[in-house]
């Protein structure tokens, strides 16, 4: 039996309601910062738990997304927002532009300040239509072509409503304030660089971000680090002229971005940990009997650490240079976004291994730490808080996952978020009993 089948009382409690929120985002997957009817979802179900709300302009204030997509994408998803919410949604408006996400809070006066993090964007996949895949056996499939929640960012929002729930049914018995993130755009390195400068998070002693999955056994993973990473666009420009009559006239933008995407795989790998290098997309509209003058490629390059990511990307933009010197085409090298590695806090990392135990876990359902082969924008936050005086730590609910993540047949068991809701319970708590002690000191 898996830990997260052994449910107490508080996951119970909240197991067919985070069944149901987990199913209701599941079929209405919306891209990073396209998020306008999840956000305003999730503002409707705080709001009624007795929470603070903040959302859109108001809670980004003088921040600006910088990663956006074309204005047409955001139009499109706000419509269709509007459109299944209603002119009237009280919600949506201040949404425009981007500004999805939100905050929210309960302060039961006096102790500590404890946030929660969970992002909330999926992904441009396919959702499988097979018989075997269970949202679509269930039928809380996503109902929207070439998009779906394949990465569990559904489940987080479901844990993180399941802990409101229980935070506001017992706020009388309960000190300090709580401050849950709805982060959007984590797919795209996007929201966490924001949410980390929000005044919300100024000050706060604890901080926890999960992520459901990733080590594909049944395991609490109670100090998940992330490597670093960084997305490139990159632009050859180069001269046209006749494919057959005169080749020698033209300067060959496309013939440099595939020397460059060659050259960017043979990069050599660093000794000191995992480095790694993806072309994930090439363009050149140009017809066969012309010299291509415009080709473009977008990459990324991730490393263990922000170094060995910096000496990847140094030596990408060294071999793009020379592929397009070869050619004798320009090349314009724009960074797009970047994910950070950054430690969590040992001392918060041991005692949530303490508080996993103390909740029932035995000691073949914990595994201390793993560094994930992937990238992951909340470690921004994680770097906000331990540098801010506070404690923050990644966690992993680990979980079998049909499929794999960013597949098509992504699939994550419901209980699971019911347990991860009790859990953060449970932790929520247990800080509160030892505020003042050495636990909270840095």
């Amino acid at each position: 039996m898996a830990y997260y089948d052994r449910l107490d009382e508080h996951g119970l409690a909240v197991l067919d309601y985070v069944r149901a929120r987990r199913h209701d985002f599941h079929r209405h997957p919306e891209l990073s910062w396209c998020e306008f009817r999840t956000t305003a979802v999730l503002c409707r179900e705080l709001a009624q738990m007795g929470f603070s709300v903040r959302w859109g302009r108001p809670l980004w204030g003088e921040l600006r997304p910088h990663n956006l997509p074309p204005r047409e994408q955001l139009d499109a998803a706000f419509a269709a927002a509007r459109a299944e919410l209603g002119e009237g949604d009280p919600y949506l408006a201040e949404m425009a532009g981007g500004f999805t996400g939100l905050v929210a809070e309960l302060d039961c006066g006096g102790g500590p300040h404890q946030a929660f993090r969970f992002d909330i964007d999926a992904l441009p996949v396919q959702e499988s239509g097979g018989c075997d895949h269970s949202p679509c056996g269930a039928g809380f499939a996503s109902v929207v072509d070439g998009r779906m929640h394949a990465c569990g960012h559904d489940g987080h929002m479901a844990v993180g409503l399941g802990l409101a729930r229980l935070l506001a049914e017992h706020k009388a018995a309960l000190k300090g304030r709580f401050t849950l993130l709805f982060q959007p755009a984590e797919e795209v390195a996007g929201g966490g660089v924001h949410f980390a400068r929000l005044p919300q998070l100024q000050g706060a002693d604890r901080l926890y971000s999960v992520h459901v999955g990733i080590v594909d056994r049944p395991v609490l993973v109670c100090d998940a680090t992330w490597i670093a990473g960084s997305v490139f666009e990159v632009v050859f420009r180069g001269r046209p002229a006749h494919a057959g009559n005169n080749p020698h006239y033209g300067r060959n933008a496309l013939l440099a971005a595939c020397q460059a995407v060659t050259a960017l795989y043979g990069i050599a790998r660093h000794g000191g940990g995992a480095s790694r290098v993806n072309v994930g997309a090439m363009h050149a509209d140009n017809p066969n009997n012309i010299i291509c003058d415009e080709a473009r490629l977008r990459f990324e390059v991730r490393g263990a650490d922000n170094g060995i990511r910096d000496y990847m990307a140094q030596r990408a933009r060294q071999v793009i240079e020379g592929a397009a010197a070869m050619q004798e085409v320009t090349v314009e090298i724009t960074p797009l976004t970047r994910f950070e590695n950054h430690p969590n806090h040992p001392a918060l990392a041991a005692w949530i291994k303490e508080q996993a135990l103390a909740f029932g876990l035995g000691a073949g359902d914990i595994q201390d730490s793993y560094q994930v082969p992937a990238s992951e924008d909340a470690t921004f936050m994680t770097r906000a808080v331990n540098e801010g005086g506070g404690q923050a730590c990644h966690l992993l609910f680990g979980c079998p996952v049909v499929g794999g993540h960013h597949n098509s047949r992504f699939d994550i068991p419901d209980p699971l978020l019911a347990w991860g809701s009790s859990f953060y319970f449970h932790l929520a708590r247990q800080a509160l009993a030892s505020w003042g002690s050495d636990q909270f000191k840095v």
